[in-house]
């Protein structure tokens, strides 16, 4: 994504359409306002935010689960499977 423009709300009324074609080109944009700042990004990106937000809660989960000793070694998931798959047939 690099680097993200800085604009101020000023800015992006008199070339809004310039900088949605920018923020859908991979471009983010940081709008300033004396109320706060505000980061524009694109409905892709921040889909891909949000499936790497997913992975990384499911990494944080099996960690978890390990060092608390919930988890299950691979070799005992694999075997669980394959009793169970041998139940559904």
């Amino acid at each position: 994504m690099g680097f993200p423009k800085v604009k101020t709300s000023s800015e992006l009324r008199e070339k809004l359409s310039e900088t949605i074609s920018e923020v859908n080109s991979g471009v983010a944009h940081i709008i300033s306002h004396k109320t706060g700042n505000v980061v524009l990004i694109s409905e892709e990106s921040y889909s891909r935010m949000l499936g790497e937000l997913e992975e990384l809660k499911d990494i944080s989960t099996g960690i978890f689960e390990i060092d608390s000793g919930k988890g299950v070694a691979h070799a005992e998931a694999k075997l669980r499977l394959h009793s169970l798959k041998k139940k559904w047939r």
